[in-house]
C-alpha cells in the first residue's frame, strides 16, 4: 500500500505544471511490447565510469538582459574608446603594477559602463592590496549588475573565507559552482570551503549504470545494472522509439527536461517497488532525499542537466539558482 501511495504522490508531484503525461513503468513496458522495435534487456557486467567534463566550462564574457518573460544571454562587446584602456589595464595587471592597472580599469569602465566584468577585475586589484572592504564592495557591485558573473561569486567567496565569514563563503562558492558546473578550480575552492564548514563535498556525478546499443533500426539492446531498469527503459524510448518524442510534445533533435523527468520518476518508482538497498549509492539515495524534501527539479538541474549543458545556468532565473543552492546545502552536502 505504501508503494502505491508513493507512486501516486510522486507522479502527481512531477506531472503537476506539465501538460504532458509522464508514463509509469508499466506503461513503458506496454509501449515496448507493442513496438515494432525489439528491445532486448541484459544485465550490465562492468561499471559505467563518469565522464570527464573539466573542459566543458562556461566563458566569462557573458551577461544577461531580462525582460518581463525572457532571459537573454549576450556577449560583452567593449566600445572603441574602452578597448585600448582595458588592454592597458590588463598589461599592467599582468606585470604586477596594480596602481596603474586600477587607473586604466576605472577609465575603461567610465568609457563603457556596460562592461560589468571590469568590476570583478577591480575587485581583484583590491584583493592584491588586501583591502577586503573594497574587495567585497566591487564583487558585490559586479554581481548586482550581472548575477551570472561566476568569477565575482567565486572571488567573493574567497574574500569572505579569508575574513572568517564562513556562511557567506559557502553561499557564494555554491552559486559559483552552479553557474560554472564543471570548472575544476571552482570545484577545488568549493571543497576547501566546504571542508572548513564541515559539509560533505564528496565527488560523485550522475552516471546511469546502463548502456544502450542500437544494433539496427528495429533492434535495441538495453544493458543495465538491475537498480537502473526504471531509468534505462524510458531513456531507450526517448532515444530510439519512432514517434515517442513527438508524442511527448518534443521535436526531434531538441532536448527537453521532460525526458529526464520521466526517466528519474520511473527510476524512483522502480526502486520503491523493488525493495533494493541503494543507500550506499549517493546518486540514488540523494535523488530519493531530494524528492522527499521537495527538491526533485533542483536535483534534475544540478546533477543531470548542468554537467552536460552548463550554459543553461545562465538562462535560469535568480530564484531558481537560489533554490538549487538550497538543494546542494540542505540535501546533497548534508553528512
Amino acid at each position: 500500500m505504501k508503494k502505491n501511495i508513493f507512486l501516486a504522490a510522486l507522479l502527481g508531484f512531477v506531472v503537476s505544471g506539465y501538460s504532458q503525461k509522464i508514463h509509469t513503468p508499466a506503461e513503458i513496458l506496454k509501449i515496448m511490447a507493442d513496438s515494432k522495435v525489439s528491445y532486448g534487456i541484459e544485465m550490465l557486467k562492468t561499471k559505467v565510469e563518469s565522464k570527464d567534463r573539466s573542459e566543458n566550462i562556461n566563458p566569462h564574457d557573458c551577461y544577461r538582459v531580462q525582460t518581463d518573460s525572457v532571459i537573454e544571454t549576450r556577449t560583452f562587446k567593449p566600445n572603441a574608446e574602452a578597448t585600448p584602456l582595458f588592454d592597458n589595464a590588463e598589461t599592467f595587471f599582468g606585470s604586477g603594477d596594480f596602481d596603474l592597472a586600477l587607473k586604466f580599469y576605472n577609465q575603461a569602465l567610465e568609457a563603457d559602463t556596460s562592461l560589468y566584468y571590469i568590476m570583478t577585475y577591480i575587485g581583484q586589484i583590491y584583493e592584491h592590496k588586501r583591502d577586503f572592504e573594497n574587495v567585497k564592495a566591487w564583487y558585490l557591485k559586479a554581481i548586482n549588475h550581472n548575477y551570472i558573473d561566476y568569477m565575482a561569486h567565486w572571488f567573493l567567496a574567497d574574500a569572505y573565507f579569508a575574513t572568517g565569514d564562513l556562511n557567506n563563503a559557502v553561499d557564494e562558492i555554491t552559486i559559483a559552482r552552479i553557474l560554472n558546473r564543471n570548472n575544476p578550480r571552482i570545484k577545488d575552492a568549493m571543497n576547501r570551503i566546504y571542508k572548513k564548514a564541515k559539509l560533505n563535498s564528496s565527488d560523485w556525478s550522475f552516471t546511469p549504470q546502463m548502456n544502450l546499443i542500437k544494433e539496427s533500426d528495429t533492434s535495441i539492446k538495453i544493458m543495465m545494472n538491475d537498480k537502473w531498469i526504471g531509468y534505462a527503459m524510458p531513456k531507450a524510448l526517448w532515444l530510439y522509439e519512432p514517434g515517442y518524442k513527438a508524442s511527448m510534445g518534443v521535436h526531434e533533435g531538441v532536448y527537453s527536461t521532460l525526458e529526464d523527468k520521466e526517466c528519474l520518476v520511473d527510476l524512483l518508482v522502480s526502486l520503491a517497488n523493488s525493495g533494493k538497498n541503494y543507500t550506499n549509492d549517493p546518486q540514488l539515495s540523494v535523488l530519493k532525499k531530494a524528492t522527499d524534501q521537495g527538491y526533485f527539479h533542483e536535483y534534475l538541474m544540478y546533477e543531470v542537466v548542468l554537467p552536460d549543458k552548463p550554459f543553461v545556468a545562465f538562462q535560469l532565473p535568480r530564484e531558481s539558482i537560489e533554490k538549487i543552492k538550497d538543494y546542494i546545502l540542505k540535501v546533497r552536502s548534508r553528512k
